[in-house]
């Protein structure tokens, strides 16, 4: 079912400060920035090869990357698994008992669709299921 670690996604203080350090230590250059104000983060991608590696900053207080940040401090938010085939895959997962968030895919403020299992169905883990590259 999977194709590949789709993109990880990193919740830090300040996407600018991230964005410094990666290139000044590593050479990376973004290739995008995005401020997703109605979801309530901003945003810095690269990619790595075939993944792609995303930094995101809470702006608002009522999210849950900002109460992630504020309990946990920066880190992993998520990794997300590519994956062909995601409406098959929503129905089918649903099919074996597992609890989904919505009612089918959803359609990233990036372009791609993903598919999230509540972590009650998953041992505690938050599995995300992606397919499609940034628009």
């Amino acid at each position: 079912m999977f194709t590949k670690v789709h993109h990880v996604t990193y919740v830090v203080e300040s996407i600018q400060e991230m964005a410094e350090y990666l290139e000044r230590n590593f050479g990376l250059k973004a290739a995008q920035t995005d401020d997703i104000g109605e979801r309530g983060f901003k945003s810095i991608l690269y990619h790595i090869g075939p993944t792609m590696v995303d930094f995101f900053e809470p702006t608002r207080d009522d999210t849950a990357l900002a109460r992630q940040l504020k309990e946990q401090g920066p880190g992993v938010a998520h990794v997300a698994w590519g994956i062909q085939g995601i409406d098959q895959a929503f129905q089918d997962l649903k099919g074996k008992g597992n609890q989904m968030r919505g009612d089918g895919p959803s359609v990233s403020p990036f372009g791609y669709k993903t598919l999230s299992i509540e972590p009650s169905s998953s041992h505690g883990v938050y599995f995300q299921l992606a397919e499609g590259e940034v628009a």
